[in-house]
Parts: C-alpha cells; structure tokens; sequence
C-alpha cells in the first residue's frame, strides 16, 4: 500500500494531523504530488547528511540528561531520591528536538522543568486529536475558523503550544528575506531546498508534536523491559563492557559504533516491536477498482487501517512466542524469516512513500541513549507490580516509571 507506485492514497484520517487549518503540513498532505514535492523538499535535512551537528547535538543532550540524574537522582545505600524516568525521557526528546528545529534546546533538562507547560498541554490535547483523525466529523468541526478562533492556540498563549509557535515563528523568520541568516542545520537544508517560510513554520512545530512523544515511548517502554529482565540486562551491559574494553566504542558512543553492537541492535528492535510507540490507525484507501487480498475482494473507497499491536505480535511472523521480550529472535532467525520480521518492524515508523522523516534521528536518540545510560548508571524499578502508567491515543502518554538509580560500578 506504501509502495512508491501503489494505487493506494491517503484516507481523511491523516488530515486531522493538519496543525494549521491554512496548510498541509508532510504528514496531512494527501495529494500525493504535493506530499511527494514536500518529502523531496525536507528528505536531505532529516538525514542529517545537511546537518553535520545532528549527532553532537543528541551527545550534548545525553550529557544534560545524565548530568540532571547524577545532582538530583542518584541513590546512595539507604538514601533513596526516587527518578520518575517517564518525565526525564520526554524531557530529554523535547530538548532534542527543540535544538534541532529551532537551534537551541528549551532547556527541560537543565531546568528540571515543563518548560511552558507544553508536555501538560500535548497530554490533554491527545485525545482530541485522536478523535479528529477517526472521526471526519469532529476534525471538519475543530478545523473550522469559528473553532479555531476560540480554541486553537496562538503565539501570543504564555503556555502550552503558544510559546513554541511563537519560537518556530521568530527562528523561521530569520531565515527568510534581505537579512536572513543561513546555518548548516535541520531548518536551514529545509530552506535551502524550496521549504516556504510557512511550510516551514509548520513543518517545524511538527517536528516536535509528532516526534517527541513517540521517541519518549520507545525509550521508556525499551528501558522497561531491559530493566524488567535481568538477563537481557545483564546480557546488554557485557555487550557495553567487552566493546569498551575492546576499544571499539568510544565516549559518547557513535551512531556508526552503536549499529555495529549486535545485542544492543537487537534489544532496540525488539523494544520497537513489543510496545509499538505508534498506534494511529494510518487508513490508506482502496483505489477504486477494488482489491483482492488474501483472497477477500475489498471494494473501491474503503479504508484500510494498521494494527500495531496485532501486526508486530504475529505469531506466524515473530515465532510462538511473540508476545515474550526476546531480543535474541532477531539474532537467531533464519534469512527469511529476519526479512520478514525487518518488514514488519519497518511498519513501526511507516513504510515507502509514506516513511516518518523523521525515523534517522530517532534512531540516532535511541543507538546512543541505552548505552550511554546503562554504562553509567544502574537502574532498579521502584514498583515492579506496577511499573509505569501508560495511556494510549494513537500515541502513549506515559506517566509514573519511578526507579532507583545509582552509579555503575563495574565488575573487575
């Protein structure tokens, strides 16, 4: 369906993604030419082939997370400074992501802080825009300029999703007319490839309503279940331990270092599967000839949705097990049977013509912050019984993962 010459289109749900009800923004577009031009305009600073300080800029926000967690987090024999890492988690993508569009981090980790009240905001807006996808109705209600004008937020709101419009907004603006200034950054190949400045502006907020919330989840939920099974938590940090002792990983870890850990590579994948951080339904429409699959004639029109739990739960794809965390499946399957569980995962952060943007960085955040994390610190659950609080509107706004952190000390 995602195919680059599919007969499929984009169903109305994705136009409930539209953040501005005056433009399409990359994931809302359903022309597909005009989708197409977009994700041609935006592909190169995504990469991060046009933004050579992509991955310094997650090293540095790494630091400021382990910084935060060695003065206020670290428990030391019976003192015990109880870390709601859910918090961290999104604070740490949030400062990612606000650096990488805007050029500059918000300063959520280094404050200890909800900056502007955004994450309290984004956890209240969440089930309405969950409505506004699966439902017409309610999107082409809240899209109206009557709506609008009374409830959606603007730059002059003091919180919430008013002061990053108004940042996306005076960062943008300096790159545009006789004064502009050009950087070798996200934003700047964004512009330097025919982004206008209010594609810009809108591409930018949804860099970070669609990016951060998602990344969180998977760190969270991976680190859950590493910390949740001793061996898979014993097993990664040998991993960590031989590759340093080995010379082959440096401090911070690079992303190319991070790829070449085979367990580390496989604890990511199977985290991305178990607890998919993406679960909107994504409908694609029958073109209008219809289509047979597995043997099922479906009529022309109709929208078909993504399954994440049902799809990376498959016992025919994943084994009989597949509802276990099992890192070692992706280590241990046969050639087609791994090429057939990597499909299925590539689904976590779309497929084809319609693959997140986006997915490059977040696996950058997500190669370096496991190891840089678990060679450092150890981490306990405070609660087992009842680990974290999760709720889901096609995507998870987690709460409540407290654990208990200490500083490694490594076997001699």
């Amino acid at each position: 369906m995602s195919a680059p010459r599919s007969p499929y289109t984009r169903a109305i749900w994705y136009e409930g993604m539209r953040l501005d009800p005056k433009i399409n923004n990359v994931i809302s577009e359903r022309s597909e030419k005009r989708h197409n031009a977009l994700r041609a305009k935006m592909a190169m600073g995504y990469s991060g082939k046009e933004n050579p300080l992509l991955e310094k800029s997650i090293d540095n926000r790494i630091q400021d997370m382990i910084n935060l967690i060695r003065k206020k987090y670290i428990s030391e024999g019976t003192q015990y400074r109880p870390l709601d890492f859910a918090v961290i988690a999104q604070y740490f993508t949030m400062d990612v992501l606000t650096d990488v569009a805007f050029g500059e981090p918000f300063g959520y980790l280094k404050n200890d802080k909800d900056m502007y009240d955004y994450i309290k905001t984004i956890r209240g807006f969440m089930p309405v825009l969950e409505l506004q996808t699966n439902s017409p109705l309610t999107n082409y209600i809240m899209s109206s300029r009557v709506v609008k004008a009374l409830l959606a937020p603007t730059a002059k709101d003091l919180t919430g999703m008013g002061p990053v419009i108004r940042i996306a907004q005076e960062v943008v603006r300096e790159r545009f007319g006789p004064n502009k200034i050009e950087r070798e950054d996200m934003l700047g190949s964004f512009v330097r490839h025919g982004l206008t400045q209010q594609e810009a502006e809108s591409e930018s907020l949804l860099q970070i309503m669609a990016g951060a919330d998602s990344t969180a989840t998977a760190i969270r939920s991976t680190l859950l279940y590493i910390i949740s099974h001793p061996r898979v938590y014993n097993k990664l940090q040998a991993e960590i331990d031989e590759a340093e002792r080995n010379g082959a990983i440096s401090n911070p870890i690079t992303n190319n270092e991070a790829k070449n850990l085979p367990y580390l590579q496989a604890v990511i994948k199977e985290g991305l599967r178990i607890f998919p951080p993406l679960t909107g339904l994504m409908t694609k429409l029958v073109p209008p000839e219809g289509d047979t699959i597995n043997g099922q004639f479906i009529p022309g029109g109709t929208e078909i949705g993504y399954n994440a739990w049902g799809t990376h739960h498959r016992k025919e794809t994943f084994g009989e097990d597949a509802i276990l965390f099992r890192p070692e499946r992706w280590l241990e399957a046969d050639p087609d049977q791994l090429r057939a569980m990597e499909n299925s995962n590539e689904l976590v952060f779309g497929s084809g013509r319609y693959k997140c943007l986006g997915h490059p960085v977040a696996h950058i955040e997500l190669n370096k912050t496991f190891l840089q994390l678990l060679r450092t610190f150890d981490f306990q659950l405070a609660d087992p019984i009842k680990p974290f609080s999760t709720r889901c509107n096609g995507i998870h706004i987690q709460q409540f993962m407290w654990v208990r952190v200490s500083e490694r000390v490594k076997a001699k």
